[in-house]
């Protein structure tokens, strides 16, 4: 298994959020793991602003968040544990297996651990790892990866959350993606964004595209929440 030391290097060298990615995947790659995902909370509430970086396939973060699963998904909740926990611990309730179904159905693995933390400001993260080994291969590697994961939490976390509030004091919206999120943010659809600001329904999506991408959000819900909290908008 890849040493730590090697692990937190790779981190310290990383100088914006979007090179956080490609670092995480060579450590899943390196270690024989399926995923690691991170995920921590902002000032607000965690469903509506979630910061996360993960090695899911973007099909499934679309899936995941379009569909509401942030809300009901028992791992996220684990964010609130104080202790590591193996996904054995919560995947057995009847009623949510339907959920790791469909997520080891989109690659996401069908083992894991979690490790909850605090932040130095009481702000609170999730590291998680998953795996496809069977469950006989997981209980012999489990102890191993949840070491590892435990270990290089408050390393990822630092350098993840930091950059997450360096990036955000550097948000620039252009005067045009500006009106189309506060429109939308009124319930405007695109096509009546577009009507309203005389361009044309590809013009205004693009807009909003490109509004969401600036801010980093998942969502165009989750984008007018941020810009709302970054005093961006007048809605």
């Amino acid at each position: 298994m890849i040493a730590l030391q090697q692990a937190v290097m790779r981190l310290e060298d990383v100088k914006s959020a979007n090179q956080i990615l490609p670092v995480l995947m060579e450590i899943t790659k390196e270690i024989d793991a399926a995923n690691i995902a991170y995920m921590a909370d902002t000032a607000s509430a965690l469903v509506d602003d979630p910061i996360r970086h993960v090695t899911y396939s973007r099909d499934w973060e679309g899936r995941y968040f379009d569909r509401g699963y942030l809300r009901i998904d028992p791992i996220a909740d684990g964010i609130n544990r104080k202790l590591p926990f193996d996904w054995q611990a919560v995947a057995d309730r009847g009623s949510l297996r339907w959920l790791f179904a469909e997520a080891d159905s989109f690659g996401v693995g069908r083992q894991g651990v979690s490790v909850p933390m605090r932040g130095a400001s009481g702000e609170r993260a999730l590291i998680t790892l998953t795996s496809f080994h069977s469950s006989r291969e997981w209980e012999q590697r489990r102890w191993r990866y949840q070491a590892f994961v435990s270990a290089l939490a408050p390393y990822l976390h630092e350098v993840a959350f930091l950059l997450h509030a360096q990036e955000r004091r550097q948000v620039r919206l252009s005067h045009r993606q500006r009106q189309c999120l506060e429109l939308y943010a009124r319930g405007y659809a695109p096509k009546q964004i577009a009507a309203h600001l005389k361009i044309s329904s590809t013009m205004a999506r693009e807009h909003l595209h490109c509004a969401r991408r600036k801010l980093g959000s998942l969502t165009l819900s989750s984008a007018v929440f941020r810009a709302s909290k970054l005093g961006l908008l007048n809605v």
